[in-house]
């Protein structure tokens, strides 16, 4: 049996729903915390960092 139309749309639908329910539950960063999770990647990858001080100069 082949699926409708309207039956895609409406497993779309339910896809994207639950998936904007579980983003909704995650905890959001901060202002200071991005900052500081930005720091700390940049500390740990030197090419992540000097891209970061490029686009800053600019």
């Amino acid at each position: 049996m082949t699926m409708k139309k309207t039956d895609l749309y409406k497993n779309l639908a339910l896809k994207t729903a639950q998936g904007m329910k579980n983003a909704a539950k995650s905890p959001k960063l901060g202002v200071a915390e991005k900052a500081k999770s930005k720091k700390e990647l940049a500390n740990a990858n030197p090419l992540l960092a000097s891209l970061m001080d490029k686009t800053k100069s600019k």
